[in-house]
């Protein structure tokens, strides 16, 4: 009994399961990925609302895709880099034959990068060979598209595991969003901006709204200054036009002064995007002690400043520092 018992312990631990019944479920589940057909991409996350905008964006990425083997979608949490990746994806996954996945790397925490990936692909681990093997294995089989989905609080691992998996497999892809750079050689990217005010914002908002509330109407100049006030950013809209049937237009444009508080009460499965403040908490928890202190420092401009005046809040000794 005592050697059964070790002999299960063993598998509960790794797989990060309760019980045996547990197991059998996850080993279940971990077959029926196993035995999708390679020519499958897998784990796009399925869309429940409409895509507003980015249409240039969109086509930068295709193209760009056919260029280059990996292109990073670099912005600050909350302009949509997800949802832009997951129809990029969409569109791509034909011109990849063998198939590949989206991987959401949110949840993943230092050391279980490979994991993540090796889950959402299917492949599983094969002693005495690496779950990175099994996965690169999986890669190498024809070309492939890896999205990697959130790298930013994983960047070193990430980026080592990136340039071992194109170094390997030479017809693999990999599409990446992070808040900042991967930093490999051959890296192509592209910078995700706010929604144009006078257009998608306020197509986004509208669309957003009327789903809260069929009946929304509002004046067109009353939209445009509030998604300039929101600063064109594709969550902020959503988060405020949720309020839309509550607060009407007027209400919202009042309301907007405490943004941080007006933009709160998604419910999404994401606890970043449910509230402004959450997406300002994720950026921050990823800042070192030195640039925590700079950003209190930068608290003290009400709008917005450049380089000089960044310069200006740090101790002469240390702003040659600032510019990096």
């Amino acid at each position: 009994m005592r050697t059964v018992e070790t002999h299960v312990s063993s598998p509960l631990r790794k797989f990060g399961v309760p019980d045996r019944r547990a197991l059998a479920a996850s080993a279940d589940q971990m077959q029926a990925r196993a035995s999708a057909r390679p020519g499958r991409f897998v784990g796009v996350p399925a869309s429940r609302t409409t895509f507003v905008g980015r249409e240039r964006d969109r086509e930068t990425a295709l193209s760009t895709l056919k260029e280059t083997r990996l292109v990073s979608l670099l912005g600050p949490g909350g302009l949509g880099k997800t949802r832009l990746a997951a129809v990029v994806a969409e569109a791509a996954a034909p011109s990849f034959s063998s198939g590949g996945a989206f991987v959401d790397l949110v949840p993943a925490r230092e050391g279980t990068v490979i994991q993540t990936i090796a889950g959402t692909l299917g492949v599983t681990e094969r002693p005495p060979e690496s779950l990175e093997h099994a996965v690169i294995e999986r890669l190498r089989l024809g070309p492939s598209l890896l999205v990697l989905d959130s790298c930013e609080h994983l960047m070193d691992e990430v980026s080592g595991l990136v340039e071992r998996v194109l170094a390997a497999c030479p017809e693999a892809t990999v599409l990446a969003t992070s808040r900042e750079r991967l930093g490999v050689p051959g890296e192509r990217t592209i910078q995700v901006l706010p929604l144009p005010i006078a257009s998608d914002a306020e197509r986004l908002f509208r669309d957003r709204a009327s789903a809260i509330d069929a009946g929304f109407t509002a004046d067109s100049s009353v939209v445009t200054e509030l998604c300039a006030r929101l600063d064109g950013m594709p969550l902020a809209i959503e988060l405020a036009a949720a309020r839309a049937a509550s607060l009407g237009p007027d209400g919202l444009l009042t309301a907007i002064e405490d943004r941080l508080r007006l933009l709160a009460g998604g419910r999404g499965a994401d606890r970043r995007h449910r509230s402004l403040r959450s997406v300002i908490d994720w950026s921050h928890d990823l800042l070192d002690s030195e640039e925590r202190l700079l950003f209190r420092r930068l608290s003290v401009f009400v709008g917005g400043f450049d380089l000089d005046a960044a310069a200006s809040t740090v101790p002469s000794h240390r702003r040659s520092d600032v510019g990096t």
